[in-house]
């Protein structure tokens, strides 16, 4: 892949989660120039801090611009209507909802590989051998719970962190559960976020996000960030980070994110990918991988 690099600015926000141990962090896309202490987020907080976040968030952007200048890639509402918004608490079983269809598809292929189809932000993805694929609100949700890998904490601790996620946002959690994979306590993870139709150009995106990102987790230091191509001639931002944490344990961990930042019909598309420091060299490779093999549908 080759390097280039663009300037032009733009406010313009993401909110990713990371899937640790038991603690999930909400960071939106984010650095910061100075340490702080360690930092958890209480899984039943998640809901009310996307929506106060981001809302806090969008607001200071449309007082500060133009009214044609101010995309934000999280939706703070479903974008699909529905008679009622659900909360849904945290439980350690799955929870039947009656969510709209996800437009998308699991699909494998005659080897076993297996194929991320989003018909909503028009692209494909090849998805890591032996990882976890689940999408919030379809059937292999409910199915993940009767899994042998089900069983361990930092799985269960994940899938009901997801249980209250709307999927037309928070469209894939692909879960590397892989023996040994996770003896740090921390769950290595890949996440895809879709935004909300606007018309921001990718380069514009890319660069307000680095500049934006020391406002919400203390401590998130941005370690690189650059436009890149990718393989199918696709423009992509990278944007890479670290910032302390604090498993459910107490135990204080290092992590690492490496964010993708695509446009796909004129929406923002961000696929993060979290592991801790010290973990994420043996499997880096695999979501820079699917990175490189993302492709628009046609």
């Amino acid at each position: 892949m080759q390097r280039k690099k663009s300037f032009r600015p733009l406010l313009f926000f993401a909110l990713v989660v990371s899937l640790g141990c038991a603690v999930p962090t909400l960071p939106f896309l984010n650095s910061a120039p100075e340490a702080a202490a360690p930092t958890t987020v209480d899984a039943d907080t998640l809901a009310t801090l996307i929506a106060d976040s981001v809302n806090q968030k969008v607001s200071q952007t449309l007082e500060a611009l133009p009214p044609a200048a101010a995309p934000t890639l999280l939706p703070t509402e479903t974008p699909l209507p529905s008679p009622t918004a659900t909360e849904i608490p945290p439980t350690a079983t799955p929870t039947q909802i009656a969510y709209p269809d996800t437009g998308s598809d699991l699909l494998e292929d005659d080897e076993g590989d297996l194929a991320y189809f989003d018909y909503t932000g028009g692209y494909k993805a090849d998805l890591p051998t032996d990882w976890l694929a689940i999408r919030p609100g379809e059937a292999e949700f409910t199915e993940v719970w009767a899994l042998p890998v089900a069983a361990n904490p930092e799985v269960q601790q994940a899938l009901q962190n997801m249980q209250s996620l709307d999927p037309n946002t928070f469209r894939l959690f692909v879960l590397d559960t892989q023996e040994g994979h996770f003896d740090d306590g921390f769950l290595t993870n890949i996440n895809f976020l879709l935004g909300q139709e606007n018309e921001a150009p990718l380069e514009e995106v890319f660069a307000q996000t680095v500049l934006d990102l020391p406002n919400v987790i203390p401590g998130l230091v941005v370690t690189d960030s650059y436009m890149d191509i990718i393989a199918s001639e696709q423009s992509v931002g990278i944007v890479i980070s670290e910032w302390d944490a604090l498993l459910k344990t107490g135990e204080a961990i290092r992590l690492y994110q490496k964010q993708a930042i695509f446009i796909v019909k004129d929406r923002g598309l961000v696929i993060t990918f979290t592991s801790s420091v010290d973990f994420k060299d043996t499997v880096i490779d695999d979501f820079d991988t699917l990175v490189n093999g993302f492709m628009m549908l046609d």
